[in-house]
Order: structure tokens, then sequence, then C-alpha cells
């Protein structure tokens, strides 16, 4: 089983820790770099020519931001974004999807749940 190259954008601070922990603990992911914000996020995509992740996951907040800033990017438009929040904001999630996410998750609420996400992810993204 390969391990998939994550980017996540995310400006929850214990959000930040349950993902780093339990995706790298998962044995399913390599956790790159946890963006605070979507221009964080350019900033680390911009900057850095050592990584090209086969994912982001972006919090919805960011999420606007980083959808654009990827699909309308000639080198990056091809990495798959998936969002998630952790309310069903039925509006935020059509604009996401609109500007090209290609699925949406509901946060997890605790480590157990972020666990799950992390094998959810994993199975709907790789190929193996």
């Amino acid at each position: 089983m390969r391990k998939l190259n994550i980017l996540i954008a995310e400006n929850d601070a214990k959000g930040k820790v349950f993902i780093k922990e339990t995706f790298e603990g998962s044995g399913l992911f390599n956790v790159l770099a946890i963006a605070e914000n979507g221009d964080e996020l350019k900033s680390i995509m911009e900057e850095s020519d050592i990584f090209y992740p086969d994912l982001i996951l972006s919090d919805v907040v960011p999420g606007y931001d980083v959808l654009y800033y990827i699909k309308t990017s000639e080198a990056f438009r091809e990495i798959p974004v998936v969002t998630f929040a952790s309310s069903p904001a039925d509006d935020n999630i059509k604009k996401c999807q609109q500007l090209g996410a290609v699925r949406h998750f509901e946060k997890p609420d605790n480590e157990a749940r972020y666990h799950e996400f992390a094998k959810e992810l994993y199975g709907f993204i790789s190929d193996d």
C-alpha cells in the first residue's frame, strides 16, 4: 500500500493536532505540511520544489481561496482537492464543488473519528 502525500489547510488548532497525529499514524499518508489558511498553503506550494501532493485537504473556511488557486494554476490544477467542515452548510459545499472540489466530508469531532476519516479519505483517493 502506497502512502499518499497530503497537503492540508486547517485553521483550527485542535483539528491540526488530530489530523497530523492520526493521518501520519494511520500509515496511509505523509503529511507534507499543514497551512493555517489559503495564503499560507499557496506560499508553501509556490516556494517548495521538493514535493507535489497527491491530494489537498482543505477546511471550507480557506477552501474557496485554495480551490481557486489550485484550479486556475497550470502547475497544480490536476491535484484533487477535498473539502471538509464541521457544519453542513449546503451553500458552502455547493460553492466548493462548483470551484472544483472532488468531494466534501463532514469534519470529525474526535480522535477516533479522525482515524475513520483517514481510512475513508484514503479509500476514496487511492488507486490501490
